[in-house]
């Protein structure tokens, strides 16, 4: 029994890891311990099947009952659609799920934190846009801060700066307006060859 379940957790651990969400991510989004998610991918637990739909779901997969006559089929598609994933869209993606990981922990932490909601819509809008490097570093960094951030009433300026800085970023990207041209010469400079 013990191989039939070991490709199963191999899957989990690379999508986790493809997801760039560390155990402790993993186990601020589903809400329980590193330690467990740890027993879960060792295969040092019985893995339950609800736990394995949630985490399956937490990792954007999804766990289906396959024909076996079908499996060959699936696979191939399966095998050639992540291959097809870019390295830009990995990327993205694993900056995403961390930041997702650190505002479900942030949730956890500090339920009544005012600002939560506008950082928690602000990450969903977001990643509706398509973000290039620079955006992402913003949002690594945004995300670096929060997931150091004590359980104490000093996470709450953090917080709150982290929103507006997202919110920021968030109406740039959206808002962008070319910058306006810069004249060739201004009126008012005098030319001392004249």
């Amino acid at each position: 029994m013990a191989y039939a379940t070991d490709e199963i957790l191999q899957t989990l651990r690379t999508a986790r890891e493809g997801s760039g969400l560390s155990q402790r991510d993993l186990s601020a989004r589903i809400g329980v311990p590193q330690s467990h998610i740890s027993k879960i991918e060792s295969g040092g637990t019985d893995l339950r099947l609800s736990s394995l739909v949630e985490l399956a779901r937490a990792l954007d997969h999804e766990v289906v009952l396959v024909p076996r006559k079908l499996l060959p089929a699936v696979e191939a598609i399966v095998r050639n659609a992540s291959s097809a994933l870019s390295d830009d869209a990995r990327l993205r993606s694993s900056v995403l799920n961390r930041a997702q990981a650190a505002v479900t922990r942030l949730n956890r932490l500090h339920q009544d934190a005012p600002g939560l909601d506008r950082l928690n819509q602000a990450f969903r809008e977001l990643s509706n846009f398509q973000l290039g490097n620079s955006e992402l570093e913003v949002i690594r960094r945004v995300t670096d801060r929060l997931m150091k951030l004590p359980m104490n009433r000093n996470a709450l300026p953090v917080i709150q700066s982290a929103s507006n800085q997202l919110r920021e970023l968030r109406n740039r990207i959206a808002h962008a307006v070319p910058e306006a041209p810069r004249p060739a010469y201004a009126l008012d400079e005098e030319d001392e060859d004249a």
